[in-house]
């Protein structure tokens, strides 16, 4: 009893020391209610949600007692708010998507947006009909891919197109990804792709606003390409309107590997840098006139200005999650100077999370919205705490480069430090070079890049923008000759196995911990972050890893090495295997020796290991001699459920059993076979296959699905 008397008064102490910190933790608790909702293996009714929130809202708002029973009242009432917002967006978003390929339909659809990529185009539809799919099963909007980019179609546009039709992807392997619960909130039903170029219907106009800022950025995208070189042209639309899908994978990589990345999305130093640039050159053009100064407010003038240049910025941009939040702090610092008050503080970073979250909150779960928050709390809590070491008496040009070189140092470290188990647990990989290559590059995108693209977009009206474009093209050519040079460093890029998921929860809760409290206990935090990371060494390889359509499959040797079994490991699925277990490079089955412990006939091949028998399919045909397979484990991408016979395997993936459980990873251990799919985690959320399948999915004489 005294030892609880004594919790309970140390637990008022702290929170009466942190009393005018604690709203900064609204918006974390907002994200522990969203993601646990995110987690749940089930969909829970909405009315469930609500009524948790208004139950725990009353007891908040009706609570007596101690200040720490109140606090704590209020803190699970957030909670149940952000498990509410992530309910009800779900069913406000709601829409049928495909559950099964279709094989060369024809679409009819309005052109939402038409995006760039490396090889080829894709396109976005709305309002689509689909050859022989009912009104009921009618996905809202599709994404389709084509060999070439369509220059000739615009935003607005109905067209027609024969193509292959998938439902949105699974995830690549268990805890990955998961593409389809971002297509459902995106509400893109059906993901395919066309050999041929689409057939324009009829001619239209954008009929909304989102689609009139497409159209202006895809216009304003093409002038900016065309007057620029094929590589810096992507590169400067990334910067300038955020069309990042022309950019080529060399130059992503390099930029990933020198750890500049960053400067391709839209953030806070974009958006930073052009709302300083047109504050501080409206107030320099304003207190050149003297009757101007003496009479009118020219720093608010010059605020109100740079406002606006960042809100149509924003716009431009097509307001991502790392930009609105960007914005959101641009507006508090502007605010604040009309307002005469300061602006910088984490409190603004507080309201941009709640807006996002609360209007948006699977934005929770991507990695743009987790490495732009976790970054900037980070900078933010140094500049609080230490920024006083930053002003001191003198204030040369020299003490001014040196402070700027510091300050640019510290917060580098600070946010790699800060970003590091977000990047290894989403992107398996820690980047050694990234605080030099920021230290030397990002003057040159802040000096340079920067302004001119500013200057650009203000030429563009007159049609002047090319000089400014030429100067930009130069600029990003010597980013990118820096980058190259940090990328072919030794280590520059370490592959890294992924924190377990509780340890990245660990991790996230010591940062926060340690950025928003103020006391000395906020030292816990680092301890907490410490085990986080250290959870690294709990990783669990798989030792046989299936794709969802069975046409890739590895199996992990002896010495730790993957060979690809079938597929290739330089494909999208591939990638994402070894990158999660470590690895750049892998075995493939054509290199394998002969005496290497498989043998191959009828278009099965069989391979022994970890003491498991395994026979793959390698040919449509082989499924005809499965009643003669005597295997551990047997996978095919065929139907083998239709074969007149009872497998001998104790497994069989087939084509049916992938298609209901998605990418399957197996592990082998003395006591059996450990089999882990990607759908066991989803089948019972509404973005899942089987979801869809359960919803839309009835028969029709003259309309069907099959």
């Amino acid at each position: 009893m005294e030892l609880q008397k004594k919790s309970a008064e140390i637990l008022n102490n702290v929170l009466s020391a942190e009393r005018d910190r604690l709203v900064l933790w609204t918006p974390v608790l907002l994200a522990c209610g969203i993601g646990l909702y995110f987690i749940l293996l089930f969909e829970p009714p909405w009315w469930a949600a609500v009524a948790a929130f208004v139950a725990t809202a009353g007891l908040a708002w009706a609570g007596r007692g101690r200040y720490g029973l109140k606090i704590a009242l209020i803190a699970l009432a957030l909670v149940a708010a952000g498990f509410m917002t992530a309910s009800l967006r779900t069913q406000m978003v709601a829409a049928p998507a495909l559950y099964s390929t279709l094989y060369y339909r024809t679409v009819q659809g309005t052109i939402d947006d038409i995006q760039a990529k490396e090889e080829g185009g894709k396109l976005i539809l709305s309002d689509i009909l689909i050859e022989r799919i009912s009104s009921r099963s009618m996905p809202l909007r599709a994404s389709i891919s084509l060999k070439e980019y369509p220059k000739d179609l615009k935003v607005g546009d109905r067209v027609e197109v024969k193509a292959i039709l998938f439902p949105p992807p699974t995830p690549s392997m268990p805890d990955a990804y998961d593409f389809a619960r971002q297509y459902y909130f995106d509400q893109i039903g059906a993901v395919g792709f066309a050999p041929k170029q689409p057939m324009l219907l009829e001619q239209g106009a954008p009929k909304h606003f989102d689609m009139l800022l497409t159209a202006l950025r895809l216009s304003l995208n093409g002038r900016i390409v065309s007057a620029m070189s094929p590589e810096g042209g992507p590169v400067a639309a990334a910067l300038m309107v955020g069309e990042m899908s022309a950019v080529s994978t060399e130059v992503r990589d390099a930029m990933r590997d020198s750890g500049i990345y960053h400067v391709l999305s839209i953030s806070g130093l974009h958006m930073s840098l052009a709302a300083g640039l047109l504050f501080f050159s409206v107030r320099l053009l304003l207190s050149l006139y003297p009757a101007w100064a003496l009479r009118l407010p020219v720093k608010k003038i010059a605020a109100v200005l740079g406002l606006l240049g960042s809100f149509i910025y924003l716009l431009l941009a097509g307001y991502p999650v790392p930009a609105v939040r960007s914005f959101v702090m641009v507006a508090c610092v502007m605010l604040a100077i009309c307002f005469d008050r300061r602006g910088i503080s984490l409190y603004s970073l507080a309201w941009a999370a709640i807006l996002i979250l609360f209007f948006q909150p699977e934005a929770l779960l991507g990695a743009s919205f987790q490495l732009s928050f976790a970054a900037t709390l980070a900078m933010l809590a140094l500049y609080e705490r230490y920024s006083h070491h930053l002003h001191p008496q003198g204030r040369g040009l020299t003490h001014l480069v040196w402070i700027y070189m510091l300050g640019l140092m510290a917060t580098s470290l600070v946010a790699s430090i800060a970003t590091a188990p977000l990047v290894i647990y989403h992107f398996n990989r820690f980047t050694i070079w990234g605080i030099a290559a920021n230290m030397l590059l990002m003057p040159l995108v802040s000096f340079w890049i920067m302004p001119l693209a500013i200057l650009a977009f203000l030429l563009m009206p007159f049609g002047a923008e090319a000089f400014a474009l030429e100067w930009l093209d130069m600029g990003i050519g010597w980013m990118l000759s820096g980058a190259r040079w940090f990328a072919s460093l030794p280590y520059a890029a370490i592959p890294v196995p992924p924190l377990t998921f509780g340890g990245l929860l660990l991790a996230v809760a010591g940062g926060v911990w340690l950025c928003l409290m103020s006391g000395r206990w906020r030292l816990a935090g680092i301890a907490g972050v410490a085990l986080g990371m250290g959870s690294i060494v709990l990783h669990q390889p798989y030792d046989l890893l299936v794709s969802d359509d069975g046409k890739q499959v590895a199996l992990r040797t002896e010495d730790g090495s993957f060979l690809f079994l079938k597929g290739k490991p330089d494909n999208y699925d591939g990638q994402v295997w070894l990158r999660y277990h470590g690895q750049q490079d892998a075995i493939k089955l054509a290199d394998l020796s002969p005496a290497a412990g498989h043998e191959c006939e009828q278009g099965w091949c069989y391979f022994n290991s970890h003491g498991r028998t395994i026979a793959l399919a390698m040919e449509k045909e082989a499924s005809d001699h499965f009643c003669y397979i005597k295997a551990d484990i047997v996978i095919s991408d065929d139907y083998l459920d239709k074969q007149p016979c009872v497998p001998f395997a104790p497994l069989v993936a087939d084509r049916k059993f992938l298609l209901r459980n998605g990418a399957m990873g197996i592990r082998f251990d003395a006591q059996g076979v450990d089999v882990t799919t990607s759908g066991a985690r989803s089948e019972k959320r509404p973005w899942s296959a089987q979801a869809h399948y359960e919803l839309y999915h009835y028969r029709s004489p003259a309309i069907s699905e099959e």
